[in-house]
């Protein structure tokens, strides 16, 4: 991924990101005045900006890039900032662990769902929005190779958190639809946030692929996003 080469424009880009995070704000506890927070994955802010309405005793928003850390700071500066790899958070503890629109991106999802579960404190909860598959369907029904990760299904995604001994307190999922005038507007704004893995496609692949989406085209070019939240525990 290339969020911190994107991160000047990805505030203002992330619509669909936006939505998401305040479709997974509706489940932050009302009041977390004994609760101490950690967000993982904060970026430019979209979830911090609620989590920061709750009140924790200490909260702590965190982000492996220093140009989303640096974003969200200068819109959320009384918000604790610091670096950290979701991936790999080491002794840090909390009551509460936030992330969204991050863990579709994890190589090892079971890995780090079993490093989270650690971080806990007694009686913790995690309560995480991630993409699933159907995001960016109509791109993967020309070539799978357009795809930088997997997407994993809700079953799938169940499995895996049952087998990093997480307990699933709910989940819903959710899709959105959104317009573009292109297939190259779409893959446009899709840069334009960084959310880009390795080129697995070669220039010459990927012009064909939008000529031959665009051949067929007419008025706008839908894409869809297809998203889970699962608020949870660690499991006995």
């Amino acid at each position: 991924m290339r969020f911190d080469q994107k991160a000047s424009f990805y505030h203002e880009n992330a619509s669909i990101q936006k939505k998401v995070a305040d479709w997974c704000s509706e489940w932050i506890e009302r009041d977390c005045s004994q609760f101490t927070g950690l967000e993982l994955g904060a970026g430019t802010g979209l979830l911090t900006k609620h989590l920061a309405l709750h009140g924790f005793r200490d909260f702590c928003a965190t982000d492996i890039s220093q140009s989303m850390l640096e974003e969200g700071r200068a819109r959320l500066p009384l918000i604790r900032w610091e670096k950290q790899n979701a991936w790999q958070i080491g002794s840090r503890k909390a009551d509460r662990i936030y992330a969204c629109s991050l863990l579709q991106w994890a190589k090892n999802p079971n890995e780090v769902l079993s490093q989270w579960r650690q971080a806990l404190l007694e009686d913790g909860r995690l309560l995480i929005c991630f993409f699933i598959e159907g995001t960016l369907e109509e791109f993967g029904r020309l070539d799978q190779r357009f795809h930088a990760v997997p997407w994993r299904c809700e079953s799938e995604w169940i499995e895996i958190f049952r087998a990093s001994k997480i307990e699933i307190l709910r989940s819903e999922t959710r899709s959105d639809v959104v317009s573009y005038e292109s297939p190259r507007a779409a893959l446009r704004h899709i840069h334009n946030i960084g959310a880009i893995g390795e080129n697995r496609m070669k220039p010459y692949e990927l012009r064909r692929l939008l000529e031959h989406s665009e051949s067929g085209q007419s008025g706008s070019f839908d894409l869809s996003w297809r998203t889970m939240r699962v608020e949870c525990r660690a499991s006995n």
